[in-house]
């Protein structure tokens, strides 16, 4: 084999002979290495193919969907690692999620699929040369789809041999479609504990694809969602100080922080704010003082690891209300729980949320009761 050589996926050793099989059924030459730790070897396999066979090699991949984790075959296989999903579309702020779902997934010993969907666009056939066009438009963007994915690994590696990201189990995907109806596909077969996404924060604006379905994401999905602003200066769960867990009381919301606490591991010296906002209730709805303080007792006893205090907002202002409480704490994430279809559930109104997702750099947990 030739020396131009490209990793292609990083599997279990099972999951690479899967795929070269398929792969040298199709007429790829494929060679596995073995990633070695301090002179260790790991259950990492690469599997490296030509640069020249990779837009054949995707396109198999796209085609027969190995790896689908509704496949009994498969599930049989699998190690058992928790899985994390990690959707980009190339940005700077994409590769900053990378960062995060690579740092989660070395603490939760969990692998990783980077998962991109690009859209085409369709001409009408009454359109003219519209079968001229699209020919040339599929073949140009899918080409540029593909280099973008391989250059997002290259670079992805080229931080793992410099120690910037962690040496876990990863591989990669590209879906066409609708980005939120792909994405939410692609979470039922890969069945992951976790879904990250990256946005640009207070600079969000709609130029952004993916920033703009992340709502989508939150909303059509039963999976918990992180998602991370670029400047958001969370990029590792070791170094977390102070979460900011908004509440209503419910039943849901108990399953929802033990979720957190399984995801957002290990905790170092971690303070958890336990977090409610009386603006916009009835008078009779608002909370006392008094129902936090039981809250943060009960939390307390289940994981007495954990530093827990509590707060009550109270204003007509929930925004500033809000954004004042995580400024002057140094909240490093909001976390909250959310039903199905309801963006943030009934804590803020929903103009007022998205108002607070737009203009603050903190990472955001939404989960599901």
């Amino acid at each position: 084999m030739q020396n131009n050589l490209i990793t292609f996926a990083i599997h279990t050793t099972p999951k690479a002979q899967i795929l070269k099989h398929l792969l040298e059924e199709n007429g790829i030459e494929v060679l596995l290495e073995t990633i070695e730790e301090n002179n260790n070897p790991s259950t990492g396999i690469i599997v490296r193919i030509k640069d020249s066979d990779l837009n054949k090699a995707l396109q198999i991949v796209e085609e027969n969907k190995p790896f689908d984790y509704s496949d009994q075959q498969i599930s049989k296989i699998d190690d058992g690692r928790k899985r994390i999903l990690v959707a980009v579309d190339f940005s700077d702020y994409s590769l900053n999620a990378c960062r995060v779902a690579f740092n989660i997934a070395k603490d939760l010993n969990a692998k990783v699929k980077i998962l991109h969907v690009f859209y085409k666009i369709y001409y009408p056939s009454p359109f003219p040369f519209a079968d001229q066009l699209k020919d040339k438009d599929d073949v140009g963007l899918l080409d540029k789809v593909r280099k973008q994915m391989l250059d997002l690994c290259c670079d992805i590696d080229s931080r793992i041999m410099k120690k910037e990201f962690p040496s876990i189990n990863y591989s990669y995907s590209i879906r066409e479609g609708i980005v939120e109806d792909e994405i939410s596909e692609f979470i039922e077969e890969y069945d992951p504990t976790l879904v990250v996404i990256g946005t640009k924060g207070k600079h969000q604006n709609k130029a952004s694809m993916l920033g703009n379905v992340t709502a989508d994401i939150i909303e059509m999905n039963n999976v918990p969602v992180l998602a991370v602003p670029q400047d958001s200066p969370f990029d590792n769960v070791s170094t977390i100080k102070h979460i900011a867990f908004f509440s209503n009381y419910r039943k849901s919301d108990f399953p929802s922080f033990n979720t957190m606490v399984s995801i957002l591991k290990p905790f170092h010296d971690v303070r958890i704010s336990l977090v409610h906002v009386n603006s916009g209730a009835k008078e009779k709805e608002k909370w006392a003082e008094s129902e936090l303080i039981v809250m943060r007792d009960y939390y307390t006893g289940l994981y007495p690891n954990l530093k827990f205090d509590y707060k009550l907002i109270d204003t007509p202002d929930a925004l500033n209300g809000v954004s004042e409480f995580l400024a002057k704490e140094n909240v490093q994430i909001v976390a909250l729980n959310t039903r199905k279809r309801n963006i943030l559930g009934r804590i803020f109104i929903p103009s007022v949320s998205r108002k607070i997702l737009s203009n603050l750099n903190i990472a955001l947990l939404v989960l599901r009761g």
